[in-house]
């Protein structure tokens, strides 16, 4: 399939971003991955520079086949063909090619004018008409389409664009994030929570950061993610609900991406639940003082770092299992 433009797109960057939403869309419409490294999609530009409001003589730049390309290949035949006008030459109608190692483009051949080409009808393919009804019979039938969907995503739970922007450019990664959300449906009710936008951040926030962090270069795909959805909501919860500390939750999400194991029982079996009994912490952070005279000495001098440095201690000696904020009540306290 052959897609043709108007000439309303400006620069390489529209270019690029233009290419990019097309590829998004027909893979959500699933039609194809058009993956331009496997030459399922290639992009070919036609620009026309000119002094006046008509367009000037146009110039093809063929197969171009990443969208990095197709910005630097349109940027550099734009400034190419004004410093051709600015000096008082002619642009020639031609295709041109890229070359990626100079980053520019170059004269393949002189292009034909219309009648040259002696254009004839394909008779193996009649044309095709189709009626305004069965047009908006297959728009009836189509998917959420990406920018419907950046819509509906900041709306509906609350994110900021960037990453709405890595929702939308993955699919399954979006999809995935709306099933954990819903989990969260009965709970709130229950815990009479009204407003879940902080909910949806949490999740947002992890799958983007952390889950990417544990997948490495791999592409997220559910069908091989061992952690369900309702584990993760469950996950999320605990964060919520300040059962665990952010130190644990690293820990617990590693483990759950590893086994597939849900969180509650991963807590309770390395008992890295919240540490709640203030007398076990001050025990423990008594003992760090005696351990560390010198940092008490200089906190006492009011040297601040001090005291964060045996926070640190008390945080490490606790496996992350002390609230921060306890932490650092209880020391200044003792101290």
């Amino acid at each position: 399939m052959e897609l043709v433009t108007e000439p309303d797109i400006t620069s390489g960057r529209e270019a690029r971003l233009f290419a990019q939403e097309l590829q998004t869309i027909f893979r959500y419409l699933g039609v194809s991955t058009a993956d331009m490294e496997k030459g399922q999609m290639r992009v070919e530009v036609n620009i026309s520079v000119s002094k006046t409001n008509k367009l000037g003589t146009k110039v093809e730049i063929k197969n171009l086949n990443s969208f990095k390309v197709v910005e630097k290949a349109v940027d550099f035949e734009i400034k190419r063909q004004e410093e051709v006008l600015n000096s008082g030459e002619k642009v020639a109608q031609e295709t041109r090619g890229w070359n990626d190692k100079k980053e520019i483009t170059f004269s393949q051949r002189e292009k034909e004018e219309a009648h040259d080409y002696r254009y004839f009808p394909e008779p193996d393919l009649p044309p095709m008409h189709f009626e305004e009804k069965f047009v908006e019979e297959i728009k009836s039938q189509m998917p959420e389409l990406p920018e419907q969907k950046r819509e509906r995503f900041k709306k509906e739970y609350g994110l900021d664009k960037d990453t709405t922007e890595i929702f939308v450019d993955n699919k399954d990664l979006s999809e995935y994030f709306e099933k954990v959300v819903s989990e969260f449906d009965e709970w709130l009710k229950i815990e009479k929570i009204k407003s879940d936008s902080k909910l949806h951040k949490l999740v947002a926030n992890y799958l983007i950061s952390d889950i990417k962090g544990l997948l490495g270069s791999k592409e997220f795909a559910e069908a091989e993610f061992k952690i369900t959805p309702e584990n993760f909501a469950e996950f999320i919860k605990m964060i919520y609900k300040e059962e665990i500390s952010s130190k644990v939750a690293k820990m617990v999400l590693a483990e759950m991406f590893n086994t597939g194991v849900d969180p509650s029982s991963i807590v309770d079996e390395n008992n890295w639940g919240q540490r709640k009994d203030s007398s076990e912490l001050e025990k423990i952070i008594k003992e760090i003082i005696s351990k560390n005279p010198k940092a008490v000495e200089d906190y006492k001098a009011g040297k601040q770092n001090a005291l964060q440095f045996l926070a640190g201690q008390v945080m490490a000696a606790t496996r992350g299992t002390a609230k921060p904020e306890k932490v650092h009540e209880l020391l200044k306290k003792i101290l």
